[in-house]
């Protein structure tokens, strides 16, 4: 009987094991499996901005193809050659990246760009080569501007498909509407803004090579791609966020404006000028395509940086999502050996000794009813050893009951804080509701930081983390000992304070207010801030429930006043 009754409890261990164990799995699973996701998900956004980097390359190239073909058009005889032999040159370099570029989408999986290159783009770009190149083997005598304006505007064409191209890739993104969605749109507009930097002079260069008035159809052209080079640049200032607003970034974003806006465009605006007037042009066709050619490459500066900089943030996210599944991964391993190890100590150091002492005691209660003399002497001799059993038996209860504490302030503690945690506020609320006038006697305070979203988008989230530990801190140190501070949500705490009367509760809520308004806080730069709290004050009330609501109106007050105030 003895025997069978230990095997139960043995039986009773395993089975608290393994419940012990399955609610570990069933916590530590889920987080394992979302924070892979996370990470996968990152690590396919780095993929595609990558790739959105390497077509938005293509398509400049294909953009700047423009700059050695009017220079071939707009030669004249002494330097016809050579610059035939330059654009020659950069043709095989743009013709050597589309292959790359789309064996690299195809290695990634993209569906149908390899057939829009074959059927759209290739022929659009050997459509403007063919005009082009008919326009240069023309005799000198017999080029005319309209001819090279025409064959200008047909590589135009071909950019526009590379641009479409661009853009069915970003269609095609799994990322596009996740964290890093911004930086798609930044890539499109920013090789927008480098096509529409390079058209500023293509739109005047053939009749300013023959020395010819521009027609108002160019003119239009040309005074309609300035508003959209302003416009775009603008554009790029406004959605750039401002956590990335790099001291680089600055410093190009103004190269920009006093290399290009200030300095390139109004070149255009001249040769408009002196063509309305019926004057001489200042530059003759390859002088415009060099002046200018130089203004923008402060464009092309701008634009590699920030395609770099994408690239840099997405490889950082995918870092920061791949420690993060690691770490989870980690823990919970360590949580479910340690539950483990747990209990296969207290088996062998607790219940084994229990069930030893237990089945001793059993054995000794039979011993009067044994008739034989020599059993009984037996069992009298091992009472001694009986009572070092029992004194073994009381230390390993007192050593239970310390690790039941233990675990029981554990569970009842925030553990960014130190400060209770909602388990702590239940099993409060509880007691007091087992006293019927224990609430009418109670102060509750309801704390909130104010815009604390703003203060993880603009300083991060570690800062944030040492504002909520600040301000538990605070709220801490201006209540007793025997006063509760809750972690009530993730910027939100409860003060409860009994016996306490309103005036007294809200010259305390005051002075933890200005408190928590002389904390200084620094984030990963050293930028130093501050915060503020609003704090809603009920004093006395049936139920917890109606306290509660009591409170929650008077906080609902307080940032109704315009917050960083104290309301009951």
């Amino acid at each position: 009987m003895l025997k069978s009754h230990s095997e139960q409890i043995g039986r009773r261990l395993f089975v608290f094991v393994m419940i012990i164990v399955l609610s570990i799995l069933c916590i530590s699973i889920p987080l394992v499996i979302s924070h892979y996701r996370e990470y996968q998900k990152s690590q396919t956004a780095l993929i595609e901005i990558e790739n959105l980097r390497a077509v938005a390359a293509l398509a400049n190239r294909i953009s700047r193809e423009r700059g050695p073909a009017n220079m071939a058009m707009s030669s004249s005889q002494e330097e016809f050659e050579k610059n035939k032999q330059a654009l020659i040159e950069y043709r095989a370099g743009v013709d050597e990246q589309i292959k790359v570029s789309i064996h690299r989408l195809d290695q990634s999986g993209y569906d149908g760009l390899e057939e829009y290159v074959a059927q759209y783009l290739n022929p659009k770009l050997a459509e403007g080569r063919k005009q082009v190149d008919h326009y240069i083997s023309l005799p000198f005598a017999e080029r005319t501007p309209e001819a090279l304006d025409q064959a200008i505007l047909t590589m135009f064409n071909a950019w526009d498909s590379s641009h479409d191209l661009l853009k069915k890739l970003v269609m095609q993104s799994k990322s596009k509407d996740s964290s890093m969605g911004h930086y798609y749109t930044m890539i499109l507009v920013l090789a927008d803004l480098r096509d529409q930097a390079g058209r500023v002079a293509s739109n005047v260069t053939a009749h300013v090579t023959f020395q010819q008035p521009l027609p108002s159809d160019n003119i239009a052209r040309a005074l309609q791609t300035q508003k959209q080079v302003r416009y775009l640049w603008d554009l790029v200032n406004t959605i750039q966020p401002e956590r990335h607003r790099t001291a680089e970034f600055a410093r190009l974003h103004q190269e920009v404006k006093t290399q290009f806006i200030d300095q390139g465009l109004p070149i255009i605006m001249r040769l408009i000028d002196e063509s309305r007037k019926g004057q001489p042009y200042f530059l003759s066709g390859t002088e415009l395509s060099v002046a200018v050619s130089g203004k923008f490459l402060t464009v092309i500066d701008l634009q590699d940086y920030l395609l770099n900089k994408s690239v840099e943030i997405a490889k950082s996210e995918k870092d920061a999502n791949q420690l993060n599944f690691l770490l989870t991964l980690i823990v919970s391993l360590i949580s479910l050996l340690a539950a483990l190890f747990t209990m296969i100590y207290v088996q062998r150091k607790v219940i084994s000794p229990l069930i030893m002492v237990r089945d001793k005691l059993v054995e000794l209660s039979y011993a009067n009813a044994l008739v034989d003399s020599n059993f009984i002497e037996d069992q009298q001799k091992q009472v001694h050893s009986l009572h070092e059993a029992m004194q073994k038996l009381q230390k390993m209860l007192h050593q239970r009951d310390e690790f039941e504490f233990e675990l029981k302030n554990i569970a009842n503690t925030d553990k960014l804080t130190g400060v209770s945690n909602r388990f702590a506020l239940e099993a409060y609320t509880k007691l007091m509701e087992a006293q019927p006038n224990k609430f009418t006697q109670t102060c509750l305070m309801i704390v909130d930081i104010d815009y604390f979203k703003q203060v993880n988008d603009q300083y991060g989230h570690v800062a944030g983390d040492q504002v909520i530990q600040q301000v538990a801190n605070c709220l801490s140190h201006n209540v007793r000992s025997t006063d509760l501070v809750v972690r009530f949500g993730g910027d939100e705490f409860l003060v409860l304070i009994e016996n306490l009367d309103l005036e007294h509760g809200l010259r305390a809520a005051e002075k933890m207010r200005k408190g928590i308004g002389d904390l200084q806080f620094t984030d990963e730069q050293g930028q130093s801030f501050t915060v503020s709290i609003s704090v809603g004050v009920a004093v006395g009330a049936d139920s917890w429930k109606a306290l509660f609501a009591k409170a929650d109106q008077a906080l609902f007050r307080a940032k109704a006043q315009g917050r960083n105030s104290v309301s009951s």
